[in-house]
């Protein structure tokens, strides 16, 4: 089960919509790996890429929604400080417990949960918002 990316979620914003491009083809791999029920080996790969993109994605999404003064970004800010939380909580019980089915099945549908729910909605509200003020 694959998860593609299409130009009606781009918020406008190359290097962001890069990125999300980046977490559409991580999500892929560890969804195609569980899939083919090798999705242990792809954890560790999407765990190292998420540690980098909470830090850095997120960063730059809000400092171009308080840059802008998107109304939005108090909900905005909280979906990923929440997201961000639940990501160090699965790091956590990766470094305590290596890798599992279980935490391999959560990373998989949190990581798909994001993707249509957050990007499909947050995101295509921000870029809208983003080339309106473009």
């Amino acid at each position: 089960m694959a998860v593609k990316w299409t130009e009606d979620l781009s918020v406008g914003v190359s290097v962001i919509d890069d990125q999300h491009k980046e977490l559409f083809a991580t999500a892929n791999a560890l969804l195609e790996g569980v899939g083919r029920g090798e999705g242990l080996g792809e954890v560790t790969k999407a765990v190292a890429f998420l540690e980098e993109y909470v830090e850095n994605h997120f960063r730059m999404e809000e400092m171009y929604m308080k840059r802008f003064s998107y109304t939005g970004y108090p909900e905005h800010k909280i979906e990923h400080t929440t997201f961000i939380s639940d990501f160090y909580d699965m790091r956590q019980e990766l470094d305590n417990n290596g890798v599992t089915p279980e935490l391999t099945i959560r990373l998989a549908e949190k990581l798909g949960d994001w993707l249509v729910n957050h990007i499909g909605r947050m995101d295509r509200a921000l870029g809208a918002f983003l080339r309106e003020r473009r």
